[in-house]
């Protein structure tokens, strides 16, 4: 292309203005530049397109970034991410698990028949134990003449007694453990002779405990091969009832300390927490293991104590009697101790049976906040013990 030179008849003098003259210059060249950035782009693409038809090879490499290097071709090459901009982010892991499926369903894996089967479970204690009484409580009393009297009476030695516990439970699956409730009771006297002030005497004592419990109770933990473990926590009862009492023949009496009868009372209940731990260690013949059981618990309750006298003679010339009571509120620590031989017969892997050696100690029973009033007791045994899973 070009540009025709300006007529001199344009203007007088022959020739054109200087503005326009520019003007025309600056066109030419524009339209020059493009007409030779076109040819060489068509003479580009025209070269490209001939090498690849004669080497059969694909695209050619990008003249930008030269050709790739042999080290590079070994390398992973990962998709560039992401594609677009407004394509959705590929997820970072495994999809998450669905949280709206229902709870509390059997699963294979948690609940293998080896930790008991899921559903009803029941227990049955029966502990063949001594009981030993502590009574320390004394607390002085008055009779209506005005005399004085300190009430203190020792304990006389209990009979061996069969201590029950019952206790009903529902296994839950997904490894969730279970809940159960049971209750414990456990009562004894005894009767002893015994020289008096005044001569012989008669000793008499009453023990009475019941105890009730709520309480989950875990799946069974495999914390070391051959080693079982298993932990309970839940709310504790306690409701604990003694008495001593010494008689004296009256005459005998009447001519010495002139006291024929006196009794010493105590009742006492606490609620609170307990826990326990079941440590088994498998013995691998005979389906025998090795249990060890401890329980622990604290509550916090009542103690009422009552004092009562009997006189053969008063400042009237007749028998009179007196008696006083006094309470406080204190803590009531229980710990049961457990260890013994354990057994699930082959022949029914839903039972469990138990035999070996108790110990229970009960105190500040009959505590009331000091040392001078004290009471408490203990009792050691033979534990016999059947579980069945339904």
């Amino acid at each position: 292309m070009a540009c025709a030179a300006g007529s001199k008849h344009d203007f007088p003098n022959g020739g054109r203005k200087p503005a326009e003259r520019c003007c025309s210059r600056r066109a030419c060249a524009r339209r020059l530049g493009i007409a030779l950035l076109s040819a060489l782009l068509l003479g580009g693409t025209q070269a490209a397109s001939d090498l690849q038809a004669q080497t059969g090879e694909g695209p050619a490499v990008d003249a930008a970034t030269g050709p790739e290097l042999e080290f590079l071709k070994s390398l992973p090459h990962p998709p560039d991410q992401p594609a677009s901009l407004f394509a959705p982010a590929p997820p970072l892991g495994p999809p998450p698990p669905n949280l709206e499926t229902p709870y509390f369903q059997q699963d294979p894996l948690l609940d293998p028949p080896a930790l008991g089967a899921v559903g009803w479970f029941a227990n049955v204690d029966i502990g063949i134990l001594k009981p030993h009484l502590v009574n320390e409580e004394s607390l002085p009393i008055t009779f209506p003449d005005g005399t004085t009297f300190t009430v203190g009476v020792n304990p006389s030695h209990l009979h061996w007694t069969v201590s029950p516990r019952f206790e009903l439970g529902y296994r839950l699956p997904s490894g969730f453990g279970g809940l159960a409730v049971s209750y414990r009771n456990m009562a004894s006297q005894g009767t002893e002779e015994v020289l008096g002030a005044d001569g012989p005497a008669t000793l008499r004592s009453l023990l009475n405990v019941n105890v009730g419990d709520l309480d989950w109770v875990s799946h069974e933990y495999a914390w070391v091969r051959g080693w079982e473990l298993r932990v309970r926590l839940g709310l504790r009862y306690l409701n604990d009832y003694w008495s001593s009492q010494a008689d004296e023949p009256f005459a005998a009496a009447a001519v010495g300390s002139t006291i024929y009868h006196q009794r010493t009372t105590n009742s006492n209940w606490a609620l609170g927490p307990h826990g326990a731990v079941d440590v088994r260690r498998q013995l691998n013949f005979w389906g025998l293991a090795v249990l060890g059981f401890v329980d622990f618990s604290e509550g916090w309750g009542r103690t009422r104590q009552t004092y009562s006298a009997l006189s053969t003679t008063s400042a009237f010339g007749v028998p009179q009697g007196g008696g006083a009571s006094q309470g406080t509120s204190d803590a009531v620590p229980v710990l049961t101790a457990r260890l013994g031989l354990s057994w699930q017969p082959s022949a029914y892997p839903n039972l469990h049976l138990f035999a070996g050696g108790q110990l229970d100690y009960w105190w500040n029973t009959g505590r009331m906040g000091n040392i001078t009033t004290l009471g408490y007791f203990f009792d050691s045994g033979l534990l016999l013990r059947g579980e069945w899973n339904y």
